[in-house]
């Protein structure tokens, strides 16, 4: 029963689609129509080729069909054995116990601590003269 629907619904769009070949063709500035148009031209849109030429065109067009395939299974045959594609290797990180230590900046206290500032360095000079006197003295004593 399923197959005979299927069977009437293709013999019906086969006769749907035989008719629209017969239909009238029209040339409407740069464009074609199936309705005329004002100003249109009606196109003769039958095929004027012979029994012969029809058969060249579907050798020819067999032939284009079997040589994709070939070209097609070539191709994939060909991408089957490519190279694969670089990957990068994984980087080695250093076991936990080598790792170097990781300096941090010291945190500032919570709370406020007063410190008594530095004694000011004795910042003037004393001439040679004077250390080698100094020095001698220690010596001799």
């Amino acid at each position: 029963m399923k197959l005979l629907s299927i069977a009437i619904i293709f013999i019906a769009a086969n006769t749907i689609m035989a008719r629209a070949g017969a239909q009238e063709t029209y040339k409407c500035g740069n464009s074609y129509s199936q309705t005329p148009c004002p100003g249109g031209q009606k196109v003769d849109a039958d095929d004027a080729r012979s029994a012969e030429q029809k058969a060249q065109t579907r050798a020819a067009a067999e032939r284009d069909a079997k040589a994709a395939t070939a070209m097609e299974k070539d191709r994939t045959a060909k991408e089957s054995k490519a190279a694969p594609a670089y990957v990068a290797p994984a980087r080695e990180t250093a076991p936990a116990t080598e790792s170097k230590p990781v300096i941090t900046k010291p945190k500032k206290p919570a709370y406020f601590t007063a410190v008594e500032p530095a004694k000011p360095a004795d910042t003037k000079k004393k001439p040679k003269s004077e250390k080698k006197a100094k020095k001698k003295e220690t010596e001799k004593s």
